[in-house]
C-alpha cells in the first residue's frame, strides 16, 4: 500500500509539472488550471494582507499577472518550490499595492493650506503620535484582522468604508442582529489585541 501511495504521488507530481510546463508555454487552458489550483492561496492572502479598496476581482487579475511573471522567471523543477516562489511573489505584490495606496493618500505640499484658529482644536498632540506608536497600531490592526472571521472582516471593512448597518443588511444578505453581533465580537478582539501589548 505504501508503494501505491508513492506511485500515485509521483504520477500526480508529474501531471502538475506538465501543467506548469504547458502554462509556461502559453497554453491558456493549462494556465487557468494552474491558477485555479492556487486560487485558495490567492484568496487567503487577500484576506490576510488587507489593502484598502482592493476588491477580490481586482486581486484576481493582479494574481494572474503575478503568476505570468512567476512562470517567466521560475527555473526550478519542483512544484513545492514553485508554490513557495508564487506565494512570496503574491505577498510582495500585496505589499507594493499597500505602499502605493499609502503614497497616493499623501497630499502634495502645493495643495496644503494653513489652518485657521477654529481648526486648532482638531489637531492631535504631535508628541503622542510617534512613529513607533503608528507602527505599533498598524501591527495591532494586522493581527486583529487575522483573528477576525471572514464575515467579521466584511462587516468591519464595509462600516469603515462608510456603509450603514442598513447597507450591510442588503449587501451581506443578513439581519441587523447578526451584523451587530459580528461587530461586537470584532471590538472584543481588537481590545484584547491592544491590551496584550501593554
Amino acid at each position: 500500500m505504501h508503494c501505491t501511495n508513492k506511485t500515485n504521488h509521483k504520477i500526480r507530481n508529474q501531471r502538475e509539472v506538465k501543467i506548469l510546463v504547458d502554462a509556461r508555454a502559453g497554453k491558456d487552458k493549462e494556465f487557468q488550471a494552474l491558477f485555479n489550483q492556487y486560487w485558495p492561496l490567492v484568496r487567503r492572502l487577500w484576506q490576510e494582507y488587507y489593502v484598502a479598496d482592493l476588491e477580490l476581482e481586482d486581486w484576481h487579475q493582479e494574481a494572474e499577472m503575478v503568476l505570468m511573471r512567476v512562470l517567466e522567471r521560475y527555473r526550478g523543477g519542483s512544484m513545492n518550490s514553485f508554490a513557495g516562489f508564487y506565494k512570496q511573489s503574491l505577498i510582495n505584490r500585496l505589499l507594493d499595492l499597500y505602499r502605493a495606496r499609502q503614497a497616493y493618500k499623501r497630499i502634495p505640499a502645493s495643495q496644503l493650506s494653513s489652518l485657521g484658529d477654529e481648526d486648532a482644536n482638531l489637531l492631535v498632540d504631535g508628541r503622542r503620535n510617534r512613529p513607533e506608536d503608528i507602527v505599533y497600531c498598524q501591527k495591532c490592526l494586522e493581527n486583529f484582522m487575522q483573528q477576525c472571521s471572514t464575515f467579521e472582516r466584511q462587516v468591519i471593512i464595509l462600516l469603515h468604508q462608510g456603509d450603514s448597518i442598513a447597507d450591510l443588511e442588503s449587501k451581506l444578505n443578513c439581519d441587523e442582529r447578526k451584523i451587530r453581533s459580528a461587530l461586537t465580537r470584532g471590538r472584543r478582539k481588537l481590545i484584547a489585541e491592544l491590551r496584550q501589548k501593554y
